[in-house]
């Protein structure tokens, strides 16, 4: 199969899945979006074919079809799903709301657009909610909700008076959302999308709108925005193993795997189809040939990948701190005939991150909530993973009058829970006060605390009413026992650099002899032992190369023999692969590490700029670039030459 043949594309849905249009406007149209679906569902994956989750979306498997049913472009249909956020931790819920959210859906649809030009197929649902959609797998349509009486449609409810008047939470200040009939009126019933809506005499429950469960499956049930874009079905950790050396299983739903046509079922042809086809070095130039090409490839990868997330943030002015190889799909090119089709690849990020902005008033600093649930993560640093919340006995010293609408407050607060807490760190507690609850933000000021597991608090400035006044000022001495409290690390993002950090471990020392956690574990060791053993006033390469040559265990365990899954010792690698360049490939990834020492490209994770919070990328692009160039020169060179020369150089050596 030559190049070109990788990339016929299939004329017809794989077997045991139709192409339901999403819309019945779609039904009629030249060219249909639809949604993959498996009519008898797959035991593990069901019906829908779900790519991802992400912080405020479920993302399906979509297709693009011609009145014959022609498949021309596969398809991913993202659907706003915000009742995942209802439970998240009160400090979190402050800054959420359904405003918040459609306005950072539209900017995340637009930075999408301005990441990959052509990826998005605009519809008018990126900004505008469309009516709620279900398909029926009877008759494999799509199916509206409406009014059995009128047969008017089912809608969102945005009208904030009408809620108002039925006792109903805002749409604009809350997470809740209800579907009404709008030629109703004011008489039209409410129906609660989101879990643990409030619900009265005025609501219905969905299931009495939404037909039979056993027929029709919910699609977008809220009527949430939607996003439409061109899918790559190819994930990057598959594409790195690739490059390594591996063959890939298939594209899976379930226990099943779909057939996507040649572009993807390239891959997954034997090992010596796809060197033929993919790679510069054919057989003829074995394994050594390989691995210079790899190393290449692998850093054009990482290359791209920080350069992606680097737009990203330089758009939305906002982190990730959910950076995983997940958020990556790899997009191959068309090359001409004979040319290998691995050297088109680009890494498209595919998930604009969880950060939320804190709504604070009146700070010079911006902090950001993790969206998605706390839990551990090889990529995430342990400030992240681990966040600290509990509950603590909380006395007021005073309230001081900052302008006429705002206040500082100033306190004492006890808790058993263990507390690690930088000083640009903020705690939020929730005071229950007489007429309401109160929220407060503040900095820890522990060295003017008088007991153990006493810490002494001051408020940032914060605009409050006058009834929050008063009841502040008679909090004041009083001992308040049992108050909710949340840490909240200054976060940006060098979080994110640290997270790519962690990637590129994966990318370039990771093979099938070692793993992730195991590379990771080494290289941040290596990372202390640059400033601990070697001189400092070196460069960090040099110090690099000082601690290699005195301990062959680290060229065991972070050589460029890890770079594919060829066996090959450390020094046949190295053979092949210039200890300068080396060198400096490892630096870079010790340099992302943020506090990990002088050399590092941020002091700690909140340490970057308002207003240029992508610049703590850029100084990891250019090194990168440096080095692409640099390798490329090893590509050209006279392999069979190189070879002759390395194994009399190992024949000396041995």
């Amino acid at each position: 199969m030559s190049s070109s043949d990788t990339y016929n594309r299939i004329k017809t849905v794989p077997n045991g899945y139709v192409a339901i249009p999403i819309t019945e406007d779609q039904k009629s149209a030249i060219l249909k979006i639809c949604v993959l679906i498996r009519p008898d569902p797959d035991p593990v994956g069901g019906h829908l074919v779900v790519i991802r989750d992400t912080t405020d979306a479920r993302v399906f498997m979509g297709c693009v079809i011609d009145i014959c049913g022609c498949i021309h472009e596969w398809l991913e249909l993202w659907v706003q799903n915000t009742g995942q956020l209802i439970d998240r931790a009160s400090a979190y819920r402050q800054s959420l709301s359904n405003a918040m959210l459609d306005d950072r859906w539209r900017q995340q649809c637009q930075a999408f657009e301005q990441l990959d030009e052509g990826v998005v197929v605009k519809t008018g649902w990126e900004s505008e909610h469309p009516l709620p959609m279900f398909l029926d797998i009877s008759t494999c349509s799509p199916l509206h909700p409406t009014d059995t009486n009128s047969g008017a449609p089912w809608k969102l409810c945005k009208d904030e008076g009408l809620l108002q008047q039925k006792g109903l939470p805002s749409y604009c200040g809350s997470l809740h959302r209800y579907l009404y009939i709008p030629a109703a009126g004011t008489d039209s019933q409410f129906a609660p999308v989101t879990p643990g809506a409030p619900t009265n005499a005025f609501t219905k429950p969905m299931s009495e709108i939404c037909g039979d469960p056993r027929q029709i499956i919910p699609f977008n049930p809220g009527a949430g925005l939607m996003l439409v874009k061109k899918h790559n079905p190819i994930g990057l950790e598959t594409f790195i193993d690739i490059l390594s050396g591996s063959i890939w299983d298939g594209l899976k739903h379930g226990r099943s795997v779909l057939d996507l046509g040649e572009q993807v079922d390239a891959l997954r042809k034997d090992k010596t189809i796809l060197i033929a086809n993919g790679r510069l070095f054919l057989d003829s130039q074995g394994r050594r040939g390989r691995l210079v090409e790899t190393f290449h490839l692998k850093l054009r990868l990482l290359a791209d990948i920080v350069s992606s997330v680097h737009s990203m943030v330089h758009h939305l002015q906002r982190p990730l701190l959910n950076i995983n190889p997940n958020n990556w799909q790899i997009k191959l090119g068309e090359p001409g005939r004979g040319l290998p089709f691995l050297w088109t690849a680009k890494p498209v990020l595919s998930d604009p991150g969880d950060a939320i902005p804190l709504a604070i008033e009146k700070t010079d600093v911006q902090y950001y909530l993790q969206s998605s649930a706390p839990g551990t993560s090889i990529y995430r640093p342990a400030i992240i993973s681990l966040p600290t919340r509990g509950h603590a006995s909380v006395r007021i010293r005073q309230v001081l009058p900052d302008t006429d609408v705002a206040i500082i407050v100033e306190g004492t607060f006890t808790t058993q829970e263990r507390i690690e807490i930088a000083s640009r760190d903020l705690v939020w507690f929730r005071l229950n006060l007489t007429h309401g609850s109160v929220n407060l933000y503040a900095h820890i000021e522990a060295d003017s605390a008088m007991a153990a597991g006493e810490w002494r608090f001051r408020t940032v400035t914060q605009s409050v009413n006058d009834v929050e006044v008063s009841d502040l000022h008679a909090a004041e001495g009083v001992p308040m026992p049992g108050i909710p409290f949340e840490i909240i690390p200054l976060l940006s993002t060098p979080c994110d650099l640290y997270s790519l950090a962690v990637v590129a471990v994966r990318v370039l020392l990771v093979d099938d002899t070692t793993t992730l956690p195991v590379a990771l574990d080494e290289i941040l060791s290596l990372s202390r032992q640059t400033r601990t053993d070697s001189d400092a006033s070196t460069s960090l390469d040099a110090r690099i190369s000082d601690i290699f040559s005195k301990d062959n265990r680290w060229l065991e365990s972070l050589g460029p023999h890890h770079l594919a899954f060829d066996k090959m010792t450390p020094d046949e690698a190295f053979g092949l692969i210039p200890h300068e360049l080396w060198w400096k490939t490892v630096a870079i990834i010790l340099r992302m590490f943020p506090g990990a020492g002088p050399e590092s490209e941020c002091k700690d994770f909140g340490d970057a700029q308002q207003g240029g919070l992508h610049k703590v990328f850029e100084r990891t692009m250019a090194d990168l670039d440096n080095l692409i160039l640099r390798t490329r020169g090893l590509i050209i060179t006279d392999w069979k030459s190189n070879q002759e020369v390395a194994d009399v150089i190992q024949r000396y050596l041995s």
